[in-house]
């Protein structure tokens, strides 16, 4: 990997795919959620922590001549996630329009817990929600500036939980999302003394040891 500019070597452009004209004949939609940029300001180093941290991530480049810019990834993209200081800038107002969080996917129920269990070791304060949404299980953290951030994964096949979600969720026979929440350290716990992710991701389980006072 090239580390000094005078060593790099520009490439001929290589993209996914090549549409000759006309070919695109109907609104295309994304590909994926490339990346998000995020204003922040007193805060910048421990944003830069924060996010290195919760996504295992390294810093690709850092640009300090209009703005202070921070590029971080956690694959093969050149950045997931842009902190960029902004002098001047107040604090996050509560309960204002906007973003409300991003959600970022993982594959399990263990990496969701290694993550809060690592975050909760650093002191970080815990996730303001855990709720298992049926198709899905999420953490809802906050990070340093309050911005609102989701850990979460799929209970069910990608058409399994769009299915889910367009027939079952929110009708009557699903009840209120509150009844699905949960307490994360009785979650690890529970994890932890082997019980099954099968159960611990149902939300009917769920539910059921919430009452009981297991979860």
């Amino acid at each position: 990997m090239a580390t000094e500019p005078s060593s790099f070597q520009l490439k001929p452009t290589n993209p996914i795919r090549q549409d000759p004209p006309g070919a695109v004949k109907t609104m295309p939609s994304p590909r994926e959620m490339h990346h998000a940029h995020i204003f922040t300001n007193e805060k910048y180093e421990e944003m830069i922590e924060f996010y290195k941290m919760l996504f295992n991530a390294e810093v690709v480049a850092v640009h300090d001549h209009v703005a202070s810019l921070t590029f971080i990834t956690y694959d093969d993209h050149d950045h997931r996630v842009v902190l960029i200081k902004r002098p001047g800038l107040k604090p996050k107002v509560p309960n204002s329009v906007g973003v409300s969080h991003i959600a970022y996917c993982y594959e399990s129920l263990g990496e969701l817990i290694f993550i809060y269990k690592r975050l909760k070791e650093s002191g970080h304060p815990p996730p303001q929600w855990c709720v298992n949404h049926g198709n899905s299980t999420s953490f809802y953290y906050t990070d340093p500036d309050g911005n609102e951030v989701e850990t979460m994964m799929d209970n069910f096949s990608t058409i399994d939980t769009q299915e889910y979600k367009r027939i079952y969720q929110f009708t009557e026979a699903f009840g209120e999302t509150p009844e699905a929440d949960f307490d994360p350290d009785k979650m690890v716990a529970l994890y932890e003394s082997g019980v099954h992710d099968t159960v611990l991701l149902d939300r009917e389980e769920v539910r059921r040891m919430r009452l009981e006072g297991t979860l």
